[in-house]
């Protein structure tokens, strides 16, 4: 009886080995692109930063998804970092696609080379994007988001964050190449310190081109 119960234990666990890379299997799609950033802060700083950023997303056989997106920029004496990472599910709606989501994330931003003074929060909340295709190779995607932002930081300041929110459209266009380049509007809105005046807005342009494996 005893040699049963462990036969049976084993045969669970290769049968459950086995499955998991069915489980985890899916698309995996990782892009790199272009932002311009415009950076706007209540304290009179405005400029444009340009930027690299790079994104890498899983969409699983379920159509649950996790994704990932870094930004690093520097220019007109400002570094800018932003960090996001998300959770979703692919819906059909309406003939597109609903993607309700989860993320959190953060941003930073460095005047005089980073090492004088710095704006920085982190933020959690959560949002849906809607693809809709307009032809064989273009489609167009719009998104919204909002949320908490917290642990803001500002050099000298006591500061305490607020709701957060953003929103985007996209124009994607696949049968480039074997991939899909997408050229898209982000508008993000982060409170610093209210009590200070300090909002960091920030209105990006991005040129993408990313790969599905």
């Amino acid at each position: 009886m005893r040699k049963h119960i462990v036969l049976s234990t084993l045969v669970a666990a290769v049968v459950s080995t086995m499955a998991l890379p069915s489980a985890l299997a899916g698309t995996t799609i990782i892009g790199i692109g272009y932002d311009d950033v415009g950076i706007h802060l209540g304290n009179g700083v405005n400029a444009s930063v340009p930027a690299g950023e790079l994104t890498v997303g899983h969409r699983f056989r379920d159509n649950y998804g996790v994704g990932f997106g870094l930004v690093d920029g520097v220019g007109n004496g400002l570094t800018y970092q932003h960090l996001q990472v998300s959770a979703d599910k692919l819906l059909p709606f309406d003939g597109g696609t609903i993607t309700p989501e989860v993320m959190i994330g953060g941003s930073r931003v460095g005047i005089a080379g980073g090492n004088v003074y710095h704006v920085s929060t982190a933020y959690a909340g959560f949002g849906a994007s809607y693809r809709y295709p307009i032809g064989r190779y273009v489609s167009l995607d719009g998104s919204a988001a909002f949320g908490r932002d917290f642990a803001t930081h500002v050099t000298g300041l006591s500061t305490v964050g607020g709701l957060f929110y953003q929103a985007g459209a996209a124009v994607d266009f696949s049968g480039v190449g074997p991939g899909l380049v997408s050229v898209d509007y982000e508008y993000r809105h982060l409170p610093i310190s209210v009590s200070h005046g300090i909002h960091l807005h920030t209105s990006t342009i991005q040129a993408q081109y990313s790969i599905a494996f």
